[in-house]
């Protein structure tokens, strides 16, 4: 049942260009982003002495922030997105349809989530080629890269489970994308938080819940279990509210 319905939802994206706008504006924004990374990066090697260019990082000057840009984007693609997984169908009153079928609300949550992750990770495959451009330019060691796309992945994930429970609080698709705005940004300012509080053991709270410690850590290769379990978490928490939130309608 679950693969029939994601079936569904995925036919749905890629039936409508908006897929295709977001896939080509990602691709193209990403890309200058990353050219301009890249020439910042090699221009500054070949401007400084020879012993001196070990100062130079690359994962700090284009991997760490080429990804950070990547992951901004999402903060306004993936609202787009899921913004109408629920609401819409809330709207045109659809979802009693799945309500008169055997399908759970887990499996329609499931279904719907990873349908958007296969949008997102069309939108990360176009941007395959950097590696290869990376390689190219004399940077052989590109395996510092898979964590980062790793990163993305589950970002992109806990913001898709953001969005979904967004989706099911309002038939209204314009305030369900701002509400996943608004939460996304609410995640990154807890660790912001976490850096103006004087209490350790507070400020380690804040900076645990905040999504930005974890993408930091992965980004530059840090892969932690307890990031992990913190990405998990988020996704089946929200999910559990999604789950919640439709059913309402048995109240």
């Amino acid at each position: 049942m679950i693969w029939t319905l994601w079936k569904r939802e995925v036919d749905a994206y890629f039936s409508s260009p908006l897929a295709y706008v977001l896939i080509g504006l990602f691709s193209l924004i990403s890309g200058v982003i990353f050219f301009n990374l890249l020439v910042t990066y090699t221009d500054g090697i070949q401007a400084i002495p020879q012993h001196m260019t070990q100062d130079i990082s690359f994962v700090e000057e284009v991997v760490v922030r080429l990804f950070a840009n990547m992951n901004f984007l999402f903060l306004m693609f993936i609202p787009l997105i899921t913004m109408k997984l629920f609401s819409e169908e809330k709207r045109l009153e659809t979802l009693d349809l799945y309500w008169l079928s055997p399908v759970s609300d887990w499996q329609l949550v499931l279904a719907k989530g990873l349908a958007a992750l296969v949008l997102i990770l069309s939108m990360l495959a176009m941007t395959g080629i950097f590696p290869l451009i990376i390689w190219g330019a004399g940077i052989k060691d590109i395996s510092v890269i898979w964590p980062a796309y790793l990163s993305l992945v589950l970002n992109a994930s806990a913001y898709i489970s953001l969005g979904l429970f967004c989706s099911s609080l309002s038939n209204n698709q314009i305030i369900a994308a701002l509400l996943s705005v608004l939460g996304i940004m609410f995640m990154w300012m807890i660790t912001w938080g976490s850096h103006l509080n004087s209490n350790y053991i507070v400020s380690e709270i804040f900076l645990y819940i905040g999504i930005s410690s974890h993408f930091e850590k992965l980004v530059r290769g840090i892969i932690g279990t307890q990031d992990i379990v913190y990405y998990l978490s988020f996704v089946l928490i929200f999910g559990f509210l999604t789950v919640k939130s439709l059913g309402r309608r048995n109240w």
